[in-house]
């Protein structure tokens, strides 16, 4: 079994940390609300809206993380195994990967996907440094050409 794909470790981190500091924001809108004059109301909800935002897309995130097996995509023999589902390597036509959008503090991590012959797509946005990981099932699948032609 050869591990091809894991599941960023950094972004459960990343999301608390964001959620410490939207509980510190909360703190700062509630106090512009009590003790700043009328604008102070405004402006702290207008705060405390933006972080009740956060919040949100924080939590759904790490939800959504948390659903995420430890080890996205596995080579097992002439099959790959992504997500739990088992996908004959001849059945591939192409892997990519996108690098997501991060901060310098934050981890990489990218969107792994994979594109069948029969035109399906599978895809998961939480891979560990992604450009790795589909250089790893790209060779899997060369290797796997180069085997299939010397039979």
């Amino acid at each position: 079994m050869e591990i091809i794909a894991q599941r960023a470790k950094g972004l459960v981190v990343s999301n608390i940390i964001v959620l410490i500091a939207a509980a510190f924001l909360v703190g700062m809108a509630i106090w512009m609300i009590g003790y700043v004059g009328s604008l102070g109301w405004i402006v702290g909800l207008f705060a405390l809206a933006m972080v009740i935002v956060v919040v949100v897309v924080a939590v759904r995130a790490l939800v959504r993380i948390r659903k995420v097996p430890e080890v996205i995509a596995t080579r097992e023999g002439d099959t790959l195994v992504f997500l739990g589902e088992r996908i004959p390597l001849c059945d591939i036509a192409e892997a990519t990967s996108e690098q997501s959008r991060t901060l310098s503090w934050q981890p990489t991590y990218g969107l792994l996907r994979i594109r069948l012959k029969s035109g399906r797509i599978l895809k998961n946005g939480c891979v560990d440094d992604v450009a790795q990981a589909c250089f790893r099932l790209n060779e899997c699948l060369r290797r796997y050409a180069a085997e299939q032609e010397q039979q």
